[in-house]
């Protein structure tokens, strides 16, 4: 037997131990060893598998590659996080399993022509902000802190001291930029608006003005702001007149509905839908994945004294967002989820510390917690969607508006997740309205990062060929379709499109002729 030596990364081996399909991963340090050439005879369903092997300590190591291909499996090497990646990688760069946290998936695409003679004559653009930094010091807080107790106690491993430092990292780069705009959000507005203005350029003209409203959070003015600015420069020398503007915290009906809304607010704490939330959460394979991230970082013992709730960490307001091992590993995934929104603040790996069938799962739980939150929810109630029903009458009214007055190019309004989601339930956009008792079956019928990505937008587009109206929605910039029927799709007659959601606002009580008073009202009072 020959003994000879090589180098070689820990994390490149498989070890022929039992014949199945696994993620290997290592450190990828690399050291010389002394191995012993040995030929194995390695058979993977019945077809002979050709590598060269060796013997190290006792051990026969093959080719990870000749493994996994003999099973029929794609097998990668991440430099990056120095992995080996035998058929499901740990993380889908494409996807990202990152829910309504995904960036803006802006994709170029091509639009139909508008019928002969039909011109443009107005964009109602609803729009949620971009991508953001972390919404408060909670998740990075409350799990940071764990990490520190563990270590104070001995219990920590060195890939948790690994998270802590990265999570200690994430912190700094936070720091007075909580519930703020990114760099990244900020490039996929500017992104956007420079769009509008490309495509729709003989629309904006010096004797037309452009109103862009926001909320009174941070990152949606500033969103309308990154927005403008990339309207204005595709805009060149057409001069514009531009009114900036945002609601007055607790008087916004329309783009935050849901903080006036008692009944809704009662539900989204105590409705039907938090049990089954609860019990979907807490099932087996929640239990199973949290114990399987968390043992990354910890001992056994400190898991255990985790699990039988020693520890109720805060977050900067007070509230307990760490008591178990749901929430830890529930927060790490935040912290996954948020990292490719500060992309340009910072390159965070914390997708490393999940497989792609737990980033799935996360995902999943997201989802659902939206779908019954915010969207479409159960078969026993519409209040979700219902509150959304101001704002609805307000792209109504003011498209018939710039119709009639032909003053002005658009209206660009910037919100939240909590504005888009209801909006595109209440809309019967498809894919987004559909109710689902069991929440198994959500994720299989709803998309958050396709109804919600960060930067989600819906546009109506008027048309006019001086006579008659039409209209086409895009969301996030490609044309979709309006419940209603068609011959000229996607273009819709606006009076169609207007009596479909009179109709709907009518069963709900909400009056075209209603003010924003009066909206607050029915909001405070019936939703």
């Amino acid at each position: 037997m020959m003994i000879r030596k090589i180098g070689i990364s820990v994390a490149s081996l498989a070890i022929l131990t039992s014949v199945s399909v696994f993620d290997v991963y290592g450190a990828g340090s690399k050291r010389m060893i002394e191995v012993s050439e040995q030929s194995a005879n390695v058979v993977v369903n019945g077809q002979r598998v050709e590598g060269e092997s060796f013997l190290y300590n006792g051990v026969t190591y093959v080719p990870a590659r000749a493994i996994g291909e003999a099973l029929g499996q794609e097998v990668d090497w991440d430099n990056n996080t120095q992995s080996v990646f035998v058929g499901q990688k740990m993380n889908d760069q494409q996807q990202g399993y990152r829910g309504t946290k995904t960036p803006y998936p802006f994709k170029e695409t091509s639009y139909t022509k508008a019928p002969s003679g039909y011109e443009p004559i107005f964009i109602n653009y609803i729009g949620r902000h971009g991508s953001r930094h972390l919404s408060s010091s909670k998740y990075d807080k409350t799990l940071f802190e764990l990490l520190d107790i563990a270590e104070k106690d001995g219990q920590i491993t060195n890939l948790g001291k690994e998270l802590k430092k990265e999570i200690g990292n994430v912190m700094k780069v936070e720091k007075d930029h909580y519930g703020l705009l990114s760099t990244a959000g900020g490039e996929e507005l500017k992104g956007i608006g420079a769009r509008v203005g490309q495509n729709f350029k003989e629309l904006f003209t010096s004797d037309k003005k452009v109103i862009a409203q926001a909320t009174f959070k941070d990152r949606t003015p500033q969103s309308r702001d990154q927005f403008i600015d990339g309207l204005k420069e595709s805009l060149g020398d057409n001069k514009v007149d531009i009114l900036a503007s945002a609601f007055e915290e607790g008087k916004d009906p329309y783009l935050r509905p849901y903080d006036l809304a008692t009944k809704y607010n009662e539900y989204v704490e105590d409705g039907d839908w938090v049990k089954l939330y609860e019990d979907y959460v807490t099932q087996s394979t929640g239990t199973r994945y949290a114990k399987e991230v968390l043992l990354q970082f910890f001992s056994e013992n400190f898991y255990q004294r985790l699990n039988a709730g020693e520890f109720e960490l805060k977050d900067e307001k007070g509230k307990v967002k760490l008591s178990n091992p749901t929430e830890a590993a529930s927060n790490l995934y935040e912290l996954y989820i948020i990292s490719s929104n500060i992309r340009g603040e910072g390159d965070f790996e914390f997708g490393r510390y999940f497989t792609t069938n737990q980033l799935k799962w996360y995902e999943s739980i997201d989802n659902i917690n939206d779908f019954y939150e915010k969207g479409p929810s159960l078969t026993s109630t519409d209040l979700p969607q219902n509150i959304i029903s101001p704002l609805v009458k307000e792209l109504i009214v003011s498209t018939d508006q710039s119709i009639q007055q032909k003053d002005t190019a658009g209206i660009f309004r910037f919100a939240h997740a909590e504005t888009i989601i209801p909006l595109s339930s209440f809309l019967d956009i498809a894919g987004a309205n559909v109710s689902i008792d069991k929440p198994q079956d959500v994720t299989q019928n709803w998309n958050g990062s396709v109804i919600s990505p960060m930067g989600a937008n819906i546009q109506w587009i008027l048309y006019s060929n001086g006579k008659d109206v039409l209209v086409k929605m895009l969301r996030n910039e490609e044309e979709i379709a309006f419940p209603i029927v068609t011959k000229t799709y996607p273009y819709y007659k606006w009076e169609d499109v207007k009596a479909y959601y009179q109709n709907k606002l009518q069963k709900v009580g909400v009056s075209l002729d209603s003010s924003l008073e009066d909206n607050i009202e029915l909001l405070q009072k019936k939703f």
